[in-house]
């Protein structure tokens, strides 16, 4: 092997500068353990690269939080969206079912109509609380536009569990 074409000759900043042997990307030389330099591309990409998955996630945060749910029918609802987070459109047909255990609401369940069926909507726990004492208890005739997540059980009607009190706007009855 010629001297032009040893590994060493080729890639001068992948040699150790103490005993002058090819240690390619390592940090330090596996033959005499002096620390080597690293090669200035290897620098740059590492660098790149993590400010390229930064920006990456930042902008994928913006666009997930910025988003708008599109609007699900409720007579499109299958067992195959158990679970799923969506988001409806409808009008209330009769006053909301407020629970309380000693005074402390922790139930609130109401029905949503919209052209194409009725689904039932359940909140529980602190979510109930906060929506009690906002007034975001809906009564009959409202419109509202609420987005949770469905619970669809073979053989029962599906649910929508509201998870956060801000997923649920009324608007004033319609005449």
């Amino acid at each position: 092997m010629t001297e032009a074409s040893s590994p060493e000759a080729a890639n001068t900043s992948a040699v150790c500068p103490s005993c002058n042997r090819y240690v390619g990307t390592a940090s330090r030389c596996p033959y005499c353990h002096s620390d080597a330099p690293k090669p200035f591309m290897l620098r740059v990409l590492r660098i790149g690269s993590v400010v390229l998955a930064v920006a990456g996630l930042a902008l994928l945060y913006l666009a997930v939080t910025h988003r708008q749910m599109p609007v699900q029918s409720i007579g499109e609802i299958t067992p195959l969206m158990n679970y799923a987070y969506v988001r409806l459109v409808g009008q209330v047909p009769r006053d909301a079912y407020v629970g309380d255990d000693d005074g402390v609401i922790d139930y609130i369940g109401f029905n949503v109509k919209d052209a194409t069926g009725s689904l039932r909507v359940k909140a529980y726990g602190t979510v109930a609380l906060e929506l009690s004492e906002l007034g975001l208890v809906p009564r009959r005739g409202m419109q509202v536009d609420v987005a949770g997540g469905l619970m669809v059980v073979q053989g029962k009607d599906p649910e929508l569990r509201l998870r956060t009190a801000r997923h649920l706007k009324i608007t004033e009855p319609q005449k």
